[in-house]
């Protein structure tokens, strides 16, 4: 991983894992918890996040060349090191396990209810394993062109659908009381997971000084489209919150049609949406391979893709349960999220007041 990246790859990468999360139902699970309140409470927590990633910017002047693996060992030497890397080993398996079930349900659901579901999981995992072993550049470079058009086809869908739009669904626009809206609504703070991404992003930046315009561009363009996904979606299914569809933005490239010509365009999109899952599998094994160099000094550890793979394919095959996952996926994935963050500032805080006390030494 010697290649270092620019500032719109940085940022790329982090808006893939938050586009990935509002194509897998994240707009569905906050509009469930906020009601009508969803928008409102989109935009509160954008302005912690935003909030949170300037905290994260600065906390890491002093550290440019490490990620919090890293700080990790220079605040609580090996022992803090590998529990903090087998943390995030435990978050980004986490995160494959359930897309790739996700996805793979959806389309054998869609597309192959005659393909057994071990095939499907095994494109899924056998395409990142390979990715992997193409190598870092690779997966940035390509990376880049597919979030550019998962952005382009969330266009689409926006403009698709704007005539059909009914915004007396989004009354009371406070939702149902200040508690669910606010109080309650602070936990959808996970929405901005890909504040995780920048505890690892900095190290390979070809300029430092990059890091802040990355940070900040990054959570707001998300926290914009997802804003935008929330409102589409409340305004024009109100049974949006009680439904159990596999995709909700799914139902939305139902609504669209191009002239008599083009219609049924969903299939285009679920494509372009599993190039994209593919992308954002591809950097999370990455960030796993990586940690897993870091916790055993090895100084190849690319082979190890497919060792990975084949642990994620047994444990997937394993608890293979919809409902389990679905759990892990809206219940654990959120609070597991949310005590990362607090944990990596935590340990952020405390390896800056440590330089401080060593510079004053």
């Amino acid at each position: 991983m010697n290649y270092k990246i620019g500032k719109f790859e940085a940022i790329f990468l982090v808006l893939i894992v938050m586009m990935n999360k509002i194509l897998l139902n994240m707009p569905k699970e906050i509009i469930k918890q906020s009601k009508t309140g969803a928008p409102i409470n989109i935009i509160f927590v954008g302005i912690i996040a935003v909030l949170f990633a300037i905290l994260i910017i600065k906390l890491f002047k002093k550290f440019p060349n490490e990620d919090i693996i890293d700080i990790s060992e220079y605040i609580g030497k090996k022992p803090l090191k590998i529990f903090i890397g087998i943390i995030f080993e435990l978050l980004f398996s986490l995160i494959i396990v359930t897309v790739v079930f996700e996805f793979s349900n959806l389309l054998q659901k869609i597309y192959f209810p005659n393909t057994p579901t071990s095939l499907i999981l095994l494109i899924f995992l056998g395409s990142i394993g390979f990715a992997n072993l193409i190598g870092f550049k690779s997966i940035i470079k390509t990376n880049s062109i597919v979030v550019v058009l998962i952005l382009a086809s969330l266009i689409v869908i926006f403009a698709g659908t704007i005539k059909s739009l009914n915004f007396n669904r989004l009354n009371p626009i406070l939702g149902q009381n200040i508690e669910t809206t606010f109080l309650e609504g602070l936990s959808n703070i996970f929405a901005y997971g890909g504040l995780i991404y920048l505890f690892f992003i900095s190290p390979f930046l070809k300029n430092k000084k990059d890091y802040p315009s990355i940070a900040i561009t990054s959570i707001t363009v998300s926290g914009i489209f997802l804003l935008f996904s929330t409102i589409i979606l409340l305004a024009l299914f109100p049974f949006i919150t009680h439904s159990e569809e596999l995709l909700s933005m799914y139902l939305l490239t139902r609504c669209i049609e191009f002239g008599t010509v083009f219609q049924r365009t969903d299939a285009i999109f679920i494509f372009l949406w599993i190039i994209s899952a593919f992308s954002y599998l591809s950097i999370s094994l990455m960030f796993m391979i990586n940690i897993f160099k870091k916790l055993t000094n090895c100084n190849d550890s690319t082979n190890y893709s497919y060792s990975f793979i084949a642990i994620l394919f047994s444990i997937i095959v394993l608890f293979e349960n919809q409902s389990l996952f679905k759990f892990l996926e809206t219940i654990i994935y959120k609070y597991f999220i949310l005590g990362i963050l607090c944990l990596c500032l935590a340990i952020l805080v405390i390896g800056n007041i440590k330089k401080k006390i060593r510079k004053e030494i």
